[in-house]
């Protein structure tokens, strides 16, 4: 990929890891429980799909609308991977380093929706309470968690990003 393609895509990620954050921080100010909010989570997710679509488009023209489909994969999965970086740095220091109590509110507010969630649905209690063990012992905003959500977000993205760069790849 050219160094041209290379600098539009990191670029792009790095606007869409800002904007990301902002949104954090903005839901951090206004209220917390937004967090579990699942319709807000996933309204999370458009801008990180509109951008890295924007990013494979820009690429496509900055090579005279010829892209491959490794060049069209790699600006979309670039330009996610970048973002997505940069957010989780900024949670990290948001919710590790300078106010981990927010975490600790969070991750609450997850049990207890996770739960209301489980008895909507008529799980045993035995389930719901083995659950709600493992979720005490596993605390959403743990380094493990970080890293995970991180791969989990990447993995979720390179499913996209493999059907954007057949859409988008030269015929």
């Amino acid at each position: 990929m050219e160094t041209n393609l290379k600098k539009n895509t990191i670029d792009l990620g790095i606007k869409l890891g800002t904007f990301l954050f902002v949104i954090t921080a903005l839901i951090y100010v206004i209220d917390l429980k937004l967090f579990t909010n699942t319709w807000i989570m996933l309204a999370y997710m458009l801008p990180t799909l509109a951008v890295s679509i924007y990013s494979v488009y820009s690429a496509k023209k900055i090579q005279n609308q010829i892209i491959t489909f490794k060049e069209a994969f790699t600006a979309y999965f670039l330009c996610v991977a970048i973002g997505y970086l940069i957010v989780t740095m900024g949670n990290i220091v948001l919710f590790k380093f300078i106010d981990p109590a927010a975490a600790d509110l969070i991750h609450e507010e997850i049990m207890v929706f996770t739960k209301t969630m489980m008895e909507n649905f008529n799980s045993p209690s035995e389930v719901i309470a083995l659950t709600m063990d493992e979720m005490q012992k596993n605390h959403s905003f743990s380094w493990m968690a970080i890293v995970q959500n991180y791969a989990n977000a990447l993995l979720r993205n390179a499913i996209f990003g493999l059907i954007i760069a057949l859409i988008f790849k030269k015929s």
